[in-house]
């Protein structure tokens, strides 16, 4: 035997080795067809009765996938495939009993009787050799040349699935990294509880699209003013994910700072507008609704300005509800925002909804049967708290009878109910 069977020393080289088999989190997986099928390949195209797809460890050789062969794994020393680990090109024994590297190995002189080892390692992008594809067989051969590439070609296979699958392992990992990032964001902005306006009942929902495990652009907040006026926005930023979270908690600041300087809500808009498109800073643009909110004795007096979304509605105690105001153009997509302010007095009973367009989106929907639809639901609810619209108005996204399209949201989705107290 020679120098290369002793126990692996735990030198920077083997030490990288065996993080790169940890980093491919190959070891003690269930079995599997795409490598099992490689094992009976090389059986079959070698004409041996035993292959195996090996990993070799700290201090064993474990068997991914096997041919011929029950054991599961063995220890390394003294291992044959260890020997592999050390090399780039394939490792071969023709005669085990002859060849001075393996005449005394167990393998040989034990009952397996091994007289034949031919193996190729599996060499990483990196260069790292985590362990071989190879073939044993009882009887001493030969080897040719095609037969080694063959090896070497089943051993390429299997690091392409290793690598496959470890850039999927990352992208999902990724992926998640970037959920958690996106909800910490998405917190940050929206209010953990709505603040006590007086003379109003309030509710809020949010939604992101899918089934709530993305994050989403979609906002909605309410804060009290230096002034002693309240302000509510819903908004939508363009996009989905990360980028749309990262953009949505910068306009969110913007918005409360701009708010404490008591302009209107039209030149608030206006003024956002000039940050987005005249600066790039952010390199997108949204759409909003901006309220100003001042409770007045038997009344509820709201001024707010639309930046390209759709239009709020407004439900009477007689049940009548009418959209109000004018959309205006989206904040950030033009350099000259023409936005107006709109007066709205909510009277004890009356309720004012805000809401993104996911609300009524639907891939094959017509958009103004949803619309109704929403008014629809909207109207039945004379006598409801704006906790109680907010579930009635979610139970009609989703009811198969009223909406014909149930499933999934296309977009995200938020709203906003401020009602006037009784």
């Amino acid at each position: 035997m020679d120098g290369s069977l002793a126990p692996a020393e735990q030198n920077e080289e083997e030490s990288a080795r065996l993080a790169a088999v940890r980093r491919y989190d190959i070891l003690d997986t269930p079995p599997d067809g795409t490598f099992d099928t490689v094992a009976r390949l090389a059986a079959r195209l070698l004409n041996a009765p035993i292959a195996t797809v090996s990993i070799v460890d700290k201090d064993r050789i474990w068997f991914k996938a096997r041919h011929g062969i029950d054991a599961e794994q063995i220890d390394r020393y003294p291992g044959l495939c260890a020997s592999v680990v050390l090399q780039d090109d394939t490792y071969v024994v023709t005669d085990a009993a002859k060849d001075p590297r393996t005449r005394a190995h167990p393998f040989v002189t034990g009952d397996l009787a091994l007289r034949f080892y031919a193996a190729a390692p599996l060499v990483t992008s990196e260069g790292y050799r985590l362990g071989t594809v190879n073939v044993i067989d009882s009887e001493p051969r030969e080897i040719t040349t095609q037969d080694q590439q063959t090896l070497k070609d089943l051993a390429a296979l299997v690091v392409d699935q290793l690598e496959l699958r470890l850039a999927a392992r990352r992208l999902v990992e990724q992926k998640e990294a970037e959920q958690r990032l996106g909800r910490a964001l998405q917190e940050n902005v929206l209010p953990p509880a709505l603040d006590i306006v007086p003379g109003l009942d309030v509710a809020a929902y949010y939604r992101p699209m899918g089934e709530g495990l993305d994050i989403s652009g979609d906002f909605y907040d309410l804060f009290r003013c230096r002034d002693g006026s309240w302000v509510a926005v819903v908004g939508d930023v363009c996009g989905k994910g990360i980028d749309a979270a990262i953009t949505m908690v910068a306009i969110h600041h913007r918005l409360r700072a701009l708010a404490d300087a008591s302009f209107t809500p039209s030149k608030v808009l206006g003024l956002l507008n000039d940050l987005i498109f005249r600066a790039g800073e952010l390199e997108t643009f949204c759409s909003l609704i901006y309220m100003q909110i001042r409770p007045a004795r038997d009344a509820v007096e709201i001024t707010f300005s639309s930046g390209g979304h759709p239009l709020p509605l407004i439900r009477r105690t007689d049940g009548s509800v009418e959209p109000v105001g004018s959309p205006g153009v989206i904040v950030g997509a033009f350099p000259n925002a023409d936005l107006e302010d709109v007066e709205v007095i909510l009277t004890p009973g009356d309720l004012m909804l805000a809401y993104t367009d996911g609300v009524i989106e639907r891939r094959d929907v017509d958009l103004i049967e949803r619309e109704q639809t929403l008014r629809s639901v909207l109207a039945k609810c004379t006598e409801d708290s704006a906790s109680a619209v907010i579930a009635d108005l979610e139970q009609a996204m989703f009811d198969e009878g009223m909406l014909k399209s149930p499933g999934p949201l296309q977009d995200d989705a938020a709203m906003l109910v401020l009602r006037a107290n009784r």
